[in-house]
């Protein structure tokens, strides 16, 4: 994976971490689960060869969980505009 891809992953799970933490509509107990799955994203960017299924499970993941917060919308389409430039599937949408 290219540092760009990793850069713009980043930049769309820090998105997501302020929008879970803004939202009204995710209870804290939710926003706790949200943040073990960024820490588990932050990990997996960190290490030499990140893992693109555990990345691909996550990030989608993280997408699905903002879903009920109508303030996240943007932070979703960023998580989805990074899986899909870095070649990764996105079905957080998908029903």
């Amino acid at each position: 994976m290219d540092q760009t891809a990793v850069h713009r992953i980043h930049k769309a799970v820090e998105a997501a971490k302020q929008a879970a933490h803004r939202a009204t509509t995710i209870d804290q107990c939710d926003v706790g689960d949200v943040d073990e799955v960024i820490e588990t994203i932050d990990r997996e960017l960190a290490s030499q060869t990140p893992n693109k299924n555990t990345l691909t499970l996550m990030l989608n993941s993280l997408a699905r969980s903002l879903i009920v917060a109508p303030s996240a919308t943007e932070a979703c389409q960023e998580i989805d505009r990074a899986l899909r430039l870095a070649g990764l599937p996105s079905t957080w949408n998908q029903e």
